[in-house]
């Protein structure tokens, strides 16, 4: 029965990601000119593709050596870049975000590691990218010149993210208490448990531990704020690729729209949302949909493309077939605590 209701669940989920997908490929481009867009390709400025590409590179490293910060060197900085990759791969061509069981599968092959251990500093990844992204949105509404509401709701925002940053810093130095209250505040909740609160949180918990210590702590956050800088560089890059002139800021806010609408569930690969929030920061600035457009889906690619490849060649250093390593991560996924 339990069987049954979690197949039911996976097709449910797939089922809605694919409609979100639609419904956002649709608002996307449905005035779309398709002669203006090929017109956009046709005028590149492709030196600018080619340096926005080695720095999605880069960027790659660099998170593969946030890994290993998190995981204090049990994962080396080479392995970390190529699971990273291997992660990716799994999140474009499967739905359910199933790259991060991937990687952490893949990353309890190594000795001293657990695919728990692995797990849990991949989720504080995910909470340190979030604040990233939410900081890089804020530069853009502080910077740009939009209404004043905006710019006044990217400061709250900002302030938000300060906070968010100082509650987990407390959370990695205060693990058991900061357990305890959240479960507490969880259990709140209609319809949950504490059992249930105290299942989910200890992920998060557990590898907020591995930085328990300020200066960890201060390493990782700041190795993501680096990563998202650099994506911020890759960006902008790209935009130089269409447009003449593009100021920085620009950049940011379109990495932040766009990495805050990623996280709405899709179909994978966030196929859909992903151009939409490229097309809604983009015209928010000012700049033509056409063009806006055409620069969505090279934006994707740009990031699609090169991890794929990367993640394949990850897979073949890992000598293992992608089959096996996604049916293992499917039936993880079911019952690890945190993917209900």
């Amino acid at each position: 029965m339990r069987s049954c209701m979690k197949r039911w669940k996976r097709w449910g989920t797939l089922l809605i990601g694919l409609l979100i997908s639609a419904v956002a490929l649709y608002l996307a481009f449905r005035n779309a000119n398709p002669a203006e867009m090929v017109d956009a390709f046709s005028e590149l400025r492709y030196q600018y593709v080619i340096l926005s590409l080695v720095v999605v590179i880069i960027s790659d490293v660099m998170r593969g050596m946030r890994w290993s910060i998190l995981m204090q060197g049990r994962i080396s900085m080479l392995d970390g870049f190529w699971l990273f990759n291997v992660g990716y791969l799994f999140n474009n061509v499967l739905p359910a975000r199933l790259g991060e069981f991937a990687r952490a599968i893949l990353g309890g092959h190594r000795q001293d590691v657990t695919f728990t251990s692995a797990l849990s500093s991949i989720v504080v990844e995910r909470l340190f990218d979030l604040i990233s992204v939410v900081i890089l949105l804020c530069i853009g509404l502080v910077a740009l010149p939009l209404p004043d509401w905006a710019t006044t709701g990217g400061m709250t925002v900002g302030g938000g993210a300060l906070v968010g940053v100082v509650v987990l810093a407390l959370a990695a130095r205060y693990s058991e208490p900061a357990l305890k209250v959240g479960v507490w505040m969880l259990a709140l909740l209609p319809g949950v448990s504490r059992e249930r609160a105290h299942a989910f949180l200890s992920p998060f918990v557990e590898g907020l531990g591995a930085v328990s210590d300020l200066r960890s702590f201060a390493a990782g956050f700041g190795m993501s704020l680096a990563c998202w800088a650099v994506s911020g560089l890759s960006a902008w890059l790209l935009m130089l690729a269409f447009w003449q002139d593009v100021p920085i800021p620009v950049a940011a806010f379109v990495l932040g729209t766009t990495g805050l609408g990623v996280a709405i569930p899709a179909a994978p690969a966030s196929v859909g949302t992903f151009q939409a929030a490229v097309l809604a920061a983009c015209t928010a600035a000012g700049y033509d949909l056409s063009t806006s457009q055409s620069f969505s889906i090279a934006l994707h690619l740009s990031s699609f493309v090169p991890t794929c490849l990367l993640g394949f060649i990850g897979l073949l250093r890992e000598g293992v077939s992608f089959g096996q390593v996604a049916q293992q991560a499917q039936e993880l996924k079911e019952y690890a605590p945190i993917a209900d």
